[in-house]
């Protein structure tokens, strides 16, 4: 990659994976469960999560690692920090998850609406954009 192509290249951090059987380098929900969280920030932390724009969908879905709830089978993002899974918000307002402050900080407004054509293309074709799963993976817990 030169170095014009470099400087155009965004990473947006990956997260809400959680750990299962097989899966155990995800962190594990029940480390985030804050049952004294911020309820106006829970609240706006779950609408921004829910105002992602879907783009990519996979096959199956996904089981709630809390109580087994079918939490979906896409992932949305904010095209500017993040890539979540769509049951993310669920953990947050069924379970009471808090994520880290370094990432409810930055949900201060709701996501505006992404190109999923051209996020799509420079995230799977031109690797202009780049999806980090090891900052999330070092996560392990609410505190972290």
């Amino acid at each position: 990659m030169s170095s014009s192509e470099a400087d155009k290249t965004r990473t947006l951090r990956l997260i809400g994976y959680w750990c299962e059987q097989g899966e155990e380098h995800w962190p594990d929900p029940a480390l985030f469960v804050d049952r004294e969280a911020d309820a106006a920030v829970q609240r706006r932390v779950s609408d921004y999560l829910r105002g992602g724009t879907w783009f990519v969908a996979t096959p199956g879905h996904s089981l709630c690692r809390l109580c087994g709830t079918r939490n979906g089978s896409t992932e949305l993002t904010d095209g500017r920090y993040f890539v979540w899974p769509i049951g993310l918000a669920h953990y947050i307002d069924a379970h009471s998850v808090r994520l880290p402050d370094e990432i409810t900080e930055l949900m201060d407004q709701p996501p505006a609406p992404v190109d999923v054509e051209a996020f799509e293309r420079d995230a799977l074709e031109t690797g202009q954009v780049v999806i980090d799963a090891a900052w999330w993976q070092s996560v392990r817990g609410s505190q972290s």
